[in-house]
């Protein structure tokens, strides 16, 4: 055995032997001074320990109450959060609902779910399919313009290509009408891999930054008018033949949860959607 361990241990019996001496010590004693022994002990040796006790049950209770509040504030701040999210949900179908009122033909309704059970952050499960007229190309739009376009068709889902898919590339023009070419994911790294790239504008045509680019409804995928993005900057280092800019997508697919899926054929243009309603069918 250790020798701190018996020397811990001869201690504790010593003073344990003191404490029965002094006891029956007391209990020989007189009244009176075993009365004022009494006292005395209580006021040098019990007292503190009392108060010791009585400051662990205060901080005992301290911290049971901070627990409570700490919960309690947790539990607001998680409701509020959630009242937020509700609310920005509802603003969004309610744009989307808009949306379908101002659209003149047919279009199906979806719930969409980005890159969740695909493993792939490039596409957007939709939650309806063939038994509900869902076509292959189809494009998929949102309030606040073009998502994507179908890829894939299933009895009762679908799968469609979003942004950043390097698949996915649309007809575009400027909203003016001026200038003309094809957008696709910009092979950047980082946050740069989630903006899109317009190529192939003739070098003659000039789109100012903060422009608005739309579907040209070239192609017959796409109707004309839907927003695709707005332009960021000209990217340097083109050919001397055309112009490239760097473009911000008008939808971002991690925020969208409804869309409406527009059926193929139907190339008419949307420029009157987007033009004559835009605080309407876009969401606040």
């Amino acid at each position: 055995m250790p020798r701190g361990a018996r020397t811990d241990s001869r201690a504790d019996t010593v003073i344990a032997v003191a404490c029965v001496l002094a006891a029956l010590t007391l209990l020989v004693l007189p009244a009176a001074p075993r009365d004022r022994t009494a006292g005395m002990i209580r006021g040098t040796v019990v007292a503190p320990l009392v108060t010791l006790q009585h400051r662990a049950s205060l901080a005992r209770r301290a911290f049971n109450a901070n627990d409570s509040l700490v919960r309690i504030a947790d539990s607001v701040v998680r409701r509020s959060q959630q009242l937020d999210e509700v609310s920005a949900e509802n603003q969004r179908l309610r744009a989307l609902l808009r949306l379908g009122e101002s659209v003149r033909w047919s279009f199906i309704p979806a719930e969409a779910l980005v890159g969740r059970g695909l493993g792939d952050e490039h596409t957007m499960l939709l939650s309806v399919g063939a038994r509900a007229g869902v076509q292959r190309l189809s494009a998929v739009v949102a309030a606040d313009g073009l998502v994507g376009m179908v890829q894939q068709v299933d009895p009762h889902s679908s799968v469609a290509i979003i942004w950043p898919n390097p698949e996915l590339r649309v007809s575009v023009t400027s909203a003016d009408g001026t200038a003309f070419g094809i957008v696709t994911a910009h092979q950047g790294a980082g946050a740069e891999g989630y903006l899109l790239e317009m190529r192939g504008v003739s070098f003659r045509s000039s789109i100012k930054v903060g422009s608005t680019v739309v579907s040209s409804g070239l192609g017959g995928v796409f109707p004309r008018g839907i927003p695709v993005g707005t332009v960021i900057e000209e990217l340097k280092g083109t050919a001397g033949w055309e112009r490239s800019y760097l473009l911000r997508p008008a939808v971002r697919p991690p925020d969208v949860t409804s869309v409406l899926i527009l059926a193929p054929g139907n190339v008419a243009g949307m420029d009157s959607v987007w033009r004559a309603a835009p605080d309407s069918a876009r969401p606040r």
